[in-house]
């Protein structure tokens, strides 16, 4: 079986029987490279991931002929997925005011479905958010946003979450306009602040370049 490692060809002895799980994780404790994870696969030419990657992780390696991994750095990691995390925030935004907008007028049916969207975006930064932390260690006691402890900048956009559910379950319409128009503004400006400074801090262990923005 041919194996690459970003793009190049690797020589790694692989037992016979050994699953495509075991074998990636063979790969990773050897990569050449310290500091880098394995983050795609191509197993035949073919690109694998979601559920379809949990499925096919289970197989036997030597069912492909070729498999190619692709690498990158705890950094670059972190900064794609900030760079994402704020396009996302920033997307969130304008549906979010229009969520308000909508309330107010009693289009409540509209602006609920707009809601659950909002609500994605940031159950999405919030773990990438998270995630990042723990893939760079953080020490988030010794962290300060604006001077204010980072673990009270974190909780704060779950504290308005969760004004945003409770207004939901009494369908009390007129506060949850109140909470998206008014409390989340603040909310969201912490949000950026949260992501530019781990991003930051990402760029500034140098094993990556940031993404054009």
């Amino acid at each position: 079986m041919q194996l690459l490692v970003d793009g190049t060809a690797a020589d790694e002895r692989f037992d016979a029987g050994i699953t495509l799980e075991n074998a990636l994780r063979q790969v990773q404790a050897n990569l050449p490279k310290p500091g880098r994870l394995v983050v795609a696969i191509r197993c035949d030419g073919r690109d694998i991931s979601g559920d379809e990657l949990t499925d096919l992780l289970r197989l036997p390696l030597m069912k492909y002929s070729r498999l190619e991994v692709f690498t990158s750095s705890v950094g670059e990691l972190v900064i794609g997925a900030m760079h994402q995390a704020a396009q996302s925030l920033q997307e969130s935004e304008s549906s979010c005011r229009r969520v308000g907008e909508l309330l107010a007028e009693g289009k409540t049916t509209e602006g609920v479905r707009l809601l659950g969207e909002c609500l994605r975006f940031w159950q999405q930064i919030h773990e990438a958010v998270g995630k990042s932390i723990q893939l760079m260690r953080l020490d988030v006691d010794a962290m300060t946003i604006n001077d204010e402890p980072f673990i009270n900048v974190f909780g704060k956009p779950k504290e308005v979450l969760t004004q945003v559910k409770q207004a939901l379950e009494a369908q009390d319409h007129v506060l949850l306009a109140d909470v998206l128009q008014y409390e989340f503004t603040d909310v969201t400006d912490l949000w950026y602040a949260v992501i530019a400074r781990i991003r930051q801090t990402a760029e500034d262990r140098g094993d990556a370049a940031a993404p054009a923005s």
